[in-house]
């Protein structure tokens, strides 16, 4: 089986490579750039449509059996600032399903960056003096000094899959 990732990021295809490997799926990972065709930083739904386009482009630019699209987002709650991202998979036969990762508040010295119109990784890097912070710990890993951004996306990523390899209706 080959599973193809709509993005080149080092740690969106280490998330998928761990995720296959936990639920003990026999498939060889590719990674293919595509673009998700929404704002650098994208806003609530448009996190979805990134996911979701993501997914798909990935499976029409390759000849793999599942297209994964990884996209990371902020949303607005109770007036503040989260960070989330969206897991989308589909097939060759027009299953599709998804999933999204836990939901993080962000401190006002990254809110304001956001919204003076930088992505959450140039703000990150910026907060903690860092380079690269999306190719390695993410936000996530910063704010939380335990969780990195690869582990954030692995269950997201095995919960968009159990229609492939699960068999329920």
């Amino acid at each position: 089986m080959l599973v193809s990732i709509g993005s080149k990021n080092k740690v969106k295809i280490e998330a998928v490579r761990e995720a296959i490997m936990r639920i003990g799926l026999n498939a060889e990972v590719i990674s293919v750039e595509v673009s998700p065709e929404v704002p650098l930083q994208p806003f609530g739904h448009q996190t979805f449509i990134g996911a979701r386009n993501r997914a798909f482009k990935s499976l029409k630019e390759t000849d793999s059996d599942i297209g994964i699209g990884i996209e990371g987002g902020v949303f607005s709650y109770e007036n503040r600032l989260m960070a989330f991202a969206v897991v989308y998979a589909v097939d060759r036969n027009g299953l599709e399903n998804f999933s999204f990762s836990t939901s993080f508040t962000l401190p006002t010295s990254i809110t304001s960056l956001i919204f003076q119109g930088k992505e959450l990784g140039e703000a990150t890097d910026i907060v903690f003096s860092a380079k690269g912070s999306k190719e390695n710990e993410g936000a996530i890993g910063y704010l939380t000094k335990v969780i990195n951004r690869k582990e954030l996306y692995v269950q997201p990523v095995i919960a968009a899959l159990y229609p492939f390899y699960n068999n329920v209706d």
